[in-house]
Protein backbone atom coordinates (compact mmCIF):
# COMPACT_ATOMS: atom_id res chain seq x y z
CA UNK A 1 0.00 0.00 0.00
CA UNK A 2 3.03 2.47 0.81
CA UNK A 3 4.51 1.88 -2.57
CA UNK A 4 1.39 2.69 -4.51
CA UNK A 5 0.84 5.53 -2.10
CA UNK A 6 4.37 6.96 -2.88
CA UNK A 7 4.13 6.33 -6.71
CA UNK A 8 0.72 8.47 -6.88
CA UNK A 9 1.96 11.06 -4.98
CA UNK A 10 5.34 11.20 -7.44
CA UNK A 11 3.34 10.81 -10.41
CA UNK A 12 1.13 13.94 -9.50
CA UNK A 13 4.00 15.99 -7.86
CA UNK A 14 5.66 15.18 -11.83
CA UNK A 15 2.02 16.53 -13.29
CA UNK A 16 1.69 19.79 -11.63
CA UNK A 17 5.43 20.88 -12.20
CA UNK A 18 4.44 19.52 -16.01
CA UNK A 19 1.14 21.24 -16.05
CA UNK A 20 2.74 24.65 -15.07
CA UNK A 21 6.20 24.47 -17.01
CA UNK A 22 4.61 25.66 -20.34
CA UNK A 23 3.33 28.38 -18.34
CA UNK A 24 6.02 29.32 -17.26
CA UNK A 25 8.03 29.00 -20.27
CA UNK A 26 5.88 31.28 -21.49
CA UNK A 27 6.27 34.04 -19.13
CA UNK A 28 9.89 34.21 -18.59
CA UNK A 29 11.79 36.67 -20.51
CA UNK A 30 14.83 35.54 -22.59
CA UNK A 31 18.28 37.17 -21.99
CA UNK A 32 19.58 38.68 -25.23
CA UNK A 33 22.15 35.56 -26.91
CA UNK A 34 25.35 36.67 -26.58
CA UNK A 35 25.59 37.06 -30.39
CA UNK A 36 22.61 39.49 -30.08
CA UNK A 37 22.07 42.53 -31.33
CA UNK A 38 20.18 45.05 -28.21
CA UNK A 39 18.06 47.62 -29.56
CA UNK A 40 17.87 50.92 -27.26
CA UNK A 41 13.65 49.82 -26.76
CA UNK A 42 15.66 46.82 -25.48
CA UNK A 43 18.13 48.41 -23.76
CA UNK A 44 15.78 50.57 -22.07
CA UNK A 45 13.14 48.08 -20.72
CA UNK A 46 16.19 46.28 -19.13
CA UNK A 47 17.06 49.25 -17.35
CA UNK A 48 13.58 49.72 -16.60
CA UNK A 49 13.07 46.51 -15.11
CA UNK A 50 16.73 46.63 -13.23
CA UNK A 51 15.43 49.51 -11.44
CA UNK A 52 12.18 48.12 -9.84
CA UNK A 53 14.44 45.00 -9.07
CA UNK A 54 16.99 47.12 -7.35
CA UNK A 55 14.41 49.40 -5.75
CA UNK A 56 12.86 45.62 -3.88
CA UNK A 57 16.17 44.48 -2.72
CA UNK A 58 17.28 47.64 -1.54
CA UNK A 59 14.17 48.18 0.71
CA UNK A 60 14.33 44.50 1.68
CA UNK A 61 17.94 44.85 2.82
CA UNK A 62 17.67 47.86 4.48
CA UNK A 63 14.78 46.10 6.76
CA UNK A 64 17.20 43.64 7.56
CA UNK A 65 18.48 43.75 10.97
CA UNK A 66 22.04 43.91 12.45
CA UNK A 67 22.61 45.97 9.51
CA UNK A 68 26.66 48.23 10.54
CA UNK A 69 26.45 51.86 10.25
CA UNK A 70 28.45 51.73 7.46
CA UNK A 71 26.67 49.10 5.76
CA UNK A 72 23.32 50.98 6.49
CA UNK A 73 24.59 54.66 4.98
CA UNK A 74 26.13 52.74 1.91
CA UNK A 75 22.40 50.79 1.26
CA UNK A 76 20.51 54.16 1.68
CA UNK A 77 23.13 56.24 -0.59
CA UNK A 78 22.16 53.44 -3.48
CA UNK A 79 18.51 53.32 -2.34
CA UNK A 80 18.37 57.17 -2.78
CA UNK A 81 20.22 57.39 -5.65
CA UNK A 82 17.58 54.60 -7.66
CA UNK A 83 14.23 56.20 -5.82
CA UNK A 84 15.68 59.14 -7.38
CA UNK A 85 15.74 57.61 -11.09
CA UNK A 86 13.00 55.91 -10.31
CA UNK A 87 10.46 59.76 -9.23
CA UNK A 88 12.50 61.42 -12.82
CA UNK A 89 9.44 61.67 -15.38
CA UNK A 90 10.03 58.62 -18.27
CA UNK A 91 11.26 61.50 -21.15
CA UNK A 92 13.73 62.89 -18.76
CA UNK A 93 14.79 59.04 -17.58
CA UNK A 94 14.74 57.84 -21.43
CA UNK A 95 16.94 60.72 -22.25
CA UNK A 96 19.40 59.29 -19.34
CA UNK A 97 19.44 56.04 -20.56
CA UNK A 98 19.52 56.88 -24.56
CA UNK A 99 22.54 58.80 -23.63
CA UNK A 100 24.34 55.77 -21.65
CA UNK A 101 23.13 53.76 -24.59
CA UNK A 102 24.62 55.91 -27.20
CA UNK A 103 27.98 56.03 -24.78
CA UNK A 104 27.97 52.39 -25.19
CA UNK A 105 27.31 52.26 -28.97
CA UNK A 106 30.96 52.51 -30.04
CA UNK A 107 29.91 52.53 -34.27
CA UNK A 108 26.64 54.38 -33.39
CA UNK A 109 24.37 52.23 -35.47
CA UNK A 110 21.66 52.02 -32.85
CA UNK A 111 22.23 48.41 -32.06
CA UNK A 112 24.53 47.10 -29.31
CA UNK A 113 26.47 44.25 -30.75
CA UNK A 114 29.11 41.83 -28.51
CA UNK A 115 31.89 43.22 -28.93
CA UNK A 116 30.60 47.18 -28.07
CA UNK A 117 29.12 45.50 -24.45
CA UNK A 118 32.19 43.70 -23.50
CA UNK A 119 34.24 46.67 -24.42
CA UNK A 120 31.92 48.79 -22.00
CA UNK A 121 31.67 45.63 -19.65
CA UNK A 122 35.83 46.08 -19.41
CA UNK A 123 35.56 50.06 -19.94
CA UNK A 124 33.35 50.34 -16.51
CA UNK A 125 35.08 47.46 -14.46
CA UNK A 126 38.37 50.07 -14.93
CA UNK A 127 36.22 52.68 -13.66
CA UNK A 128 35.06 50.76 -10.68
CA UNK A 129 38.37 49.52 -9.94
CA UNK A 130 39.58 52.96 -9.75
CA UNK A 131 36.98 53.98 -7.78
CA UNK A 132 37.80 51.08 -5.03
CA UNK A 133 40.96 51.61 -4.58
CA UNK A 134 40.62 55.32 -4.36
CA UNK A 135 38.08 54.86 -1.13
CA UNK A 136 40.02 52.20 0.46
CA UNK A 137 41.93 53.51 3.20
CA UNK A 138 45.87 53.01 3.01
CA UNK A 139 47.14 51.46 6.26
CA UNK A 140 50.67 50.34 6.58
CA UNK A 141 51.60 46.92 7.46
CA UNK A 142 54.80 45.66 8.72
CA UNK A 143 56.64 43.40 6.36
CA UNK A 144 60.31 43.00 7.62
CA UNK A 145 62.27 45.07 10.62
CA UNK A 146 63.08 47.82 9.11
CA UNK A 147 60.80 47.86 6.10
CA UNK A 148 57.01 49.23 5.55
CA UNK A 149 54.48 47.77 2.91
CA UNK A 150 51.84 50.33 2.66
CA UNK A 151 48.42 48.31 1.45
CA UNK A 152 44.57 49.30 1.28
CA UNK A 153 42.81 47.91 3.84
CA UNK A 154 38.72 47.14 4.26
CA UNK A 155 37.90 48.39 7.76
CA UNK A 156 34.51 47.32 9.01
CA UNK A 157 33.63 45.84 5.97
CA UNK A 158 31.95 42.26 5.96
CA UNK A 159 32.02 39.64 4.04
CA UNK A 160 28.80 39.56 3.13
CA UNK A 161 29.40 43.61 1.99
CA UNK A 162 32.18 42.49 -0.51
CA UNK A 163 30.12 39.93 -1.75
CA UNK A 164 27.57 41.80 -2.43
CA UNK A 165 29.19 44.68 -3.81
CA UNK A 166 30.82 42.57 -6.51
CA UNK A 167 27.30 41.44 -7.27
CA UNK A 168 25.85 45.23 -7.22
CA UNK A 169 29.29 45.59 -9.83
CA UNK A 170 28.22 43.21 -11.83
CA UNK A 171 25.08 44.19 -12.36
CA UNK A 172 26.52 47.85 -13.21
CA UNK A 173 28.94 46.68 -15.43
CA UNK A 174 26.53 44.50 -17.34
CA UNK A 175 23.60 46.53 -17.79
Amino acid sequence: MRRWTFLAAAAALIAAAWWHWPAAAQHAEQPAASGEMITFDQYRDFRTRDLQQRQTRLAHQLAAPGLSTPEKASLERRKAYYDKLAALPAEERDQLYRERFDQIDANHDGKLDPEERAAWREKQREYYRQQSAASLPVVPTKVGTHARKWTPALAGVTGRTQAYGRLVLWRIISA
